[in-house]
């Protein structure tokens, strides 16, 4: 059965989950201490800026979080606030996850990729296996099925996606066009990846050049020099200033000239907070100046739809859960289902050669007639209890009541009586 441990920004504090952040290299060391804890059969572990979370595979689902909660808190040195879960709720939490659904920005697409290479670590050193693959796939399934089905990961919310959506109103699509972003810092950084992935034809320029060089060849764009702005100008369709002083030719009267040279619409973005491009420079005729208050105004919006679209995503992830638990209860209820049919069956065998032997005949076909009906009266009696077998199983777990009282009143072992090792003979 599917696990997860663990603890991130909705559950603990930074504080704990520093205490929990595993260093770049220790990664492997982790895996297999994890994977030796007693009742766990395979393993992986996300971590991330925002959590450090904990998947396994085991028979035991109690046995198992009780030893990675010992394992965890040892490893943090004091006791933490860390959630548990199990069966088709731990397969919940972990397609959330998948789905960005749990992350501090809804629909943020870094996490699945961070979800995949987490699981492709732990099989890379032999913590995971099979059953955590297959646990991984479905999650991934889900997370396509929220991209696909919802607007959940097109509402973008970055100030690289809100410069666009404004530029794409003056503009058109940005396909094609020609952009100039100003610096080469955090936020020159993002906005210029998302203009790439607009295809626009990108130029960076900066006082340091070797900055914009290093931001140029990351982003697939040329780069220059600050003073090389003024003949940028002439040519370009859009204009990022990510500096907090801005170069002279943004300028009133420097931008007029520029403009009369181009006779087209420019749309010039200011990030820098306090504003540092001239309101004046707005003004100017087929100017279209933005600064962050009109990023926020399509942030907000985008984080709006956003929100509603995650309504639509829960939805799906209900849909998968349900899917896991039927799966679940099927495979934790065919060992007892598979031992009745069989003892029902060798009776009915039984029974089919004691009345062959009763009319004295050795008719092979009378022979297989019998049987036929034999096996057709075993499936029809069996069918309406092993349907609800399963449901007892899928709504209250092995123990259930229900369950007990078919392995008391057919007789079974001792095996199936302790659905844990009926499922774990099921699982060999």
């Amino acid at each position: 059965m599917l696990v997860a441990i663990g603890q991130n920004q909705r559950s603990a504090t930074v504080a704990d989950r520093e205490a929990l952040a595993i260093p770049e290299g220790a990664l492997p060391g982790v895996l297999c201490a994890l994977r030796a804890v007693d009742g766990v059969d395979e393993v992986a572990v996300v971590s991330t800026c925002y959590r450090v979370e904990v998947y396994a595979e085991a028979a035991c689902p109690e046995t198992a979080c009780a030893g990675l909660r010992a394992a965890l808190e040892a490893r943090a040195g004091r006791a933490l606030p860390l959630f548990a879960l199990s069966g088709p709720e731990a397969f919940r939490h972990l397609a959330r996850v998948a789905s960005s659904l749990e992350s501090a920005i809804l629909g943020e697409p870094q996490i699945l990729g961070q979800v995949k290479e987490a699981f492709r670590a732990a099989a890379e050193v032999g913590a995971a296996g099979k059953r955590l693959s297959a646990a991984l796939a479905r999650a991934l399934a889900t997370a396509k099925r929220v991209r696909t089905e919802t607007a959940l990961g097109r509402a973008g919310v970055s100030w690289g996606h809100a410069a666009t959506v404004l530029a794409e109103k003056v503009l058109g699509s940005l396909a094609g066009k020609r952009a100039v972003v100003i610096g080469a810092g955090e936020m020159a950084r993002l906005t210029a990846q998302h203009l790439r992935d607009q295809h626009v034809s990108l130029t960076i320029l900066n006082r340091t050049v070797a900055h914009a060089e290093a931001l140029a060849s990351e982003v697939g764009g040329a780069a220059g020099p600050l003073e090389r702005l003024d003949e940028e100008l002439v040519r370009a369709d859009l204009v990022v200033s990510a500096a907090p002083i801005a170069p002279a030719a943004l300028a009133p009267a420097a931008l007029e000239r520029a403009m009369r040279a181009r006779r087209r619409r420019l749309v010039l973005v200011d990030l820098a907070v306090p504003r540092a491009v001239p309101a004046e420079s707005g003004a100017l005729a087929d100017v279209f100046l933005c600064d962050v208050d009109d990023l926020d105004r399509v942030m907000k919006a985008a984080l709006a739809q956003r929100t509603g679209a995650a309504a639509q995503a829960e939805a799906i992830v209900d849909e998968e859960v349900l899917r896991v638990a039927r799966d679940e209860a099927e495979r934790r209820a065919a060992p007892i289902i598979r031992e009745i049919r069989t003892r029902a069956a060798h009776l009915a065998g039984a029974e089919v050669e004691r009345t062959l032997q009763r009319l004295g005949r050795s008719d092979p076909e009378l022979g297989m007639r019998l049987e036929a009906m034999a096996n057709a009266i075993v499936a029809k009696l069996l069918h309406a209890p092993s349907a609800r077998l399963r449901e007892a199983v899928r709504e209250h777990g092995p123990g259930d009541a229900l369950v007990a009282a078919a392995v008391e009143i057919f007789g079974l072992g001792e095996d199936a009586a302790a659905p844990e090792a009926a499922a774990r003979r099921g699982a060999a």
